[in-house]
């Protein structure tokens, strides 16, 4: 009998942290309660639209983001009612303005005083919803947004209101920079701010462009990234991923394009830029070009030496590449390539 009751007791005291994962009957079928902070954006030069989320429930990224390349992007957050992206998108190809997006899809929802809904469209015009009904959820202090040129920042459950107003400075401050680190800022800039009142748990970034439409093999999701579970730091984690997968490259295609224009030294910038972000063996390799063409010998040396440490087929490259003329009779250059010419 004693060892029953010790079960139940237990049992009964777990209920209560598995009740916090479930869905909230009250929202009407509602996905988990993702109390987030979340940023909505476009870049007019590019056409690239994004969404961007962290939030402390696990796979924030996967329920909250929305995005289609040329359309739109959607964050549906709090009682994150998932049929709100579809939705959204739809109503845009209608040519609605998102502002009258959010208000018709929250109209027609019964569960609307438990959602927090963001849209922007291709036009960079946005419009944002937010229940106050939930500021009274698991003690939040703030809920709310911050709309500005080409974005709009919300959040809920929330630290306190620096979270959005330094999500939106962050993303200010990133005009130069591309739209997915751009986003990237903005997360790490509410996080520092306290972010989710709760505690950090899961992150994600979601990057659309549009393609020509003869093209067949993309559907134009230039950045799909998601930590969905690291309760110890899923910023740094998305930004290590970031860096290696969209940020490193975005640089090294800016280097050559540079390289290809003359314009050496803010080639080699972007090199070097390329190379701190993911220090790869073909990174490595593009910095010693650019220093060869700048007439660096002894840092292309450097370079170039732990690019084919780091892949030893790059000798047979660097003995063909002109990049390399004036360095080819140079002892080093010999060694390091194991060149006997």
């Amino acid at each position: 009998m004693k060892a029953w009751m010790l079960f139940l007791a237990i049992l009964l005291m777990a209920v209560p942290s598995f009740a916090q994962t479930m869905p909230d009957p009250e929202l009407h079928g509602a996905d988990v309660w993702f109390g987030t902070f979340s940023i909505v954006a476009c870049d007019p030069a590019t056409g690239d639209l994004g969404v961007a989320v962290a939030s402390r429930p696990v796979g924030a990224g996967a329920a909250v983001n929305w995005a289609e390349a040329g359309i739109g992007a959607i964050a549906t957050q709090a009682g994150a009612n998932r049929t709100y992206g579809p939705k959204a998108i739809a109503l845009i190809k209608q040519g609605m303005a998102p502002a009258d997006i959010v208000k018709k899809i929250t109209d027609e929802d019964p569960g609307r005083e438990g959602r927090q809904v963001a849209v922007i469209d291709n036009k960079c015009r946005t419009g944002v919803f937010t229940s106050q009904t939930i500021l009274n959820r698991n003690g939040a202090t703030y809920a709310g947004s911050i709309q500005g040129t080409n974005y709009s920042v919300q959040g809920n459950t929330l630290a306190s209101e620096e979270v959005v107003k330094a999500m939106a400075a962050a993303f200010e401050a990133g005009k130069d920079k591309p739209l997915d680190e751009r986003l990237m800022d903005a997360l790490d800039a509410g996080n520092a701010k306290g972010g989710d009142a709760r505690g950090m748990g899961s992150a994600g970034i979601l990057v659309v462009r549009p393609v020509a439409p003869d093209n067949i093999t993309s559907i134009g999701r230039r950045v799909d990234l998601r930590v969905d579970h690291h309760l110890e730091n899923p910023f740094r984690e998305l930004r290590r991923i970031l860096n290696m997968s969209s940020l490193a490259p975005h640089y090294a295609t800016a280097s050559r394009q540079l390289a290809e224009q003359g314009k050496y030294a803010e080639a080699l910038a972007a090199q070097k830029k390329a190379v701190e972000l993911n220090p790869s063996a073909q990174n490595h390799y593009g910095y010693a070009q650019r220093c060869a063409q700048l007439g660096e010998h002894l840092n292309a040396l450097i370079a170039l030496r732990e690019a084919v440490r780091l892949q030893p087929n790059l000798k047979e490259d660097a003995l063909k590449n002109a990049v390399f003329d004036k360095m080819k009779n140079m002892p080093e250059f010999k060694s390091t390539i194991g060149s006997s010419n």
